[in-house]
């Protein structure tokens, strides 16, 4: 790397006339060859000393920025970057649908699945991969006729493989389901505490207030919404909520509303029942 910085600073200091370039150690006019640095002869221009720290600060930013540009992927590069992507990520993992661990998810689950009896249907605001089916059926031990909605589209297909397309996924914005797909209950598990919608018209309230609307169309029984609260600061970049705020809205907006803030103070779940 020196030498290819002594090389610029030559370059940069050296005015070249038919050819040859002048050489400041010996007063002469020279072939450029000849100032090539060399293992006998590093500093064949007499530069040295000479040059400044500006000069050679600016010199190796130049030539960093030159190497940087120089690389070129090859193919065997990409095969090897394709061999180390863990393909099986998006289909097991927690983490990939926003959880630190398995025992997280399923425990965040746990405060949803309280509100629900066996037999009861369900329609999943932002439900990923469909997680909650299985985990009911093995964790809860019962029995739930569920369908999932999510417009991310390859955590669908990500569930459609891990279950083999037995869990029934619609990948589709919420706002526009068919007005007649109706189950006992609508529930949101966290999806509203991040935006992933490319909506740049509604702020986070009006969306949340505007899904919780969308949710309650689609349910008899009525809506189940964890959302994260605003008890707690939070520096994972998820939106935190006022609960008494939301609350009021609620209940002037559909009546029977209750705040479940038992769980842990970061969380909290909004029930609200049809009536």
């Amino acid at each position: 790397m020196l030498n290819k910085i002594k090389k610029m600073l030559m370059k940069d200091n050296q005015k070249e006339v038919d050819g040859k370039v002048y050489d400041n150690e010996t007063d002469t006019w020279v072939d450029p060859a000849d100032l090539t640095p060399t293992s006998d002869n590093p500093d064949p221009a007499g530069y040295g000393d000479e040059i400044s720290d500006e000069e050679m600060n600016a010199a190796v930013a130049a030539v960093e920025l030159d190497e940087t540009t120089e690389i070129e992927t090859t193919d065997s590069d990409v095969d090897e970057m394709n061999e180390s992507f863990d393909e099986e990520y998006l289909e097991y993992s927690s983490e990939a649908v926003g959880y630190e661990n398995r025992e997280q998810q399923w425990d965040t689950y746990r405060v949803i699945a309280n509100y629900l009896e066996d037999g009861d249907s369900v329609i999943d605001f932002g439900c990923a991969r469909g997680d909650f089916d299985r985990f009911y059926q093995t964790d809860i031990g019962g029995d739930i006729d569920y369908i999932g909605v999510d417009s991310n589209q390859q955590l669908i297909d990500a569930g459609n493989k891990v279950y083999n397309q037995e869990v029934e996924l619609l990948c589709q914005d919420w706002f526009t389901l068919d007005k007649e797909l109706m189950q006992d209950w609508s529930i949101n598990i966290g999806s509203s505490n991040l935006r992933y919608d490319a909506d740049t018209v509604r702020d986070d309230m009006t969306y949340l207030k505007d899904t919780i609307t969308a949710m309650m169309k689609h349910c008899d029984k009525g809506s189940l919404i964890l959302l994260a609260s605003d008890n707690v600061k939070l520096d994972d970049g998820l939106i935190s909520w006022d609960a008494g705020k939301i609350l009021n809205w609620a209940q002037k907006t559909f009546g029977s509303v209750a705040i479940d803030h038992s769980f842990s103070d970061s969380i909290f779940t909004l029930i609200i029942y049809k009536q």
